[in-house]
Formats: C-alpha cells, sequence, structure tokens
C-alpha cells in the first residue's frame, strides 16, 4: 500500500513538474517599447516598436512606424502571440518585462 501511494505520489510530482507557467500574466494593462534606441531618438518620433496587452487579450502594436495595428495576443508559457488582421508576431518572453521578437530580433521591455 505505501508503494501504491508512492508511486502515485511520484506521478503526480512528475505531472504537475511537466505543466508550464506562462511566464507573464496580463492583470493589467502591459506597455512594451523597443529596448536598444538608437541614440538621439525621441520614442514618439522614431520608428520604434510599442506593444500594449489589455487584460481582455487584445493588443496594440506598432513595428516600428506610426500605424498601430489592433490584434489579440496568447501567451502559452515562455511565447506570446500577437494576432492582427493580416500578420503574427511571435516573441520569446525572457522575463516578465523583456520580450524578443522571434523574427527580428528586437527587444521590447517595460520601463520601470
Amino acid at each position: 500500500m505505501k508503494s501504491l501511494t508512492l508511486t502515485l505520489l511520484l506521478a503526480v510530482s512528475v505531472f504537475l513538474s511537466a505543466c508550464k507557467k506562462d511566464k507573464i500574466e496580463v492583470n493589467e494593462e502591459k506597455v512594451f517599447i523597443q529596448k536598444n534606441l538608437p541614440p538621439d531618438t525621441t520614442p514618439h518620433y522614431a520608428s520604434v516598436w510599442f506593444l500594449v496587452l489589455k487584460p481582455d487579450g487584445t493588443a496594440d502594436i506598432t513595428p516600428g512606424g506610426d500605424i498601430v495595428y489592433r490584434g489579440k495576443h496568447n501567451i502559452k508559457g515562455s511565447l506570446l502571440k500577437v494576432k492582427t488582421d493580416n500578420t503574427t508576431y511571435e516573441f520569446d518572453i525572457l522575463s516578465a518585462t523583456e520580450i524578443k521578437d522571434k523574427k527580428y530580433g528586437i527587444i521590447l521591455w517595460i520601463r520601470e
């Protein structure tokens, strides 16, 4: 009986450790901005990436320009996807405050 209990406990432990937790939780609006800006640029006038994640699952993304695209965001483990009408952007979640675009390598962060 003890070995069965121990086996079940071990199985549950392995199962729970295999579950990935999302690296970012969006309980409030989160605003990410491109981290390594070129020198002598003001973020509002440069071709800078912005990403706003909202708790209702919507996202606003400005991928280097002045047009904001509305879409939906989805977070699974360390992957963040933002899907607009015609494009899907994928980001690796580096930490709770930093993400990296998979295609261009642009790092965005939440200024603290």
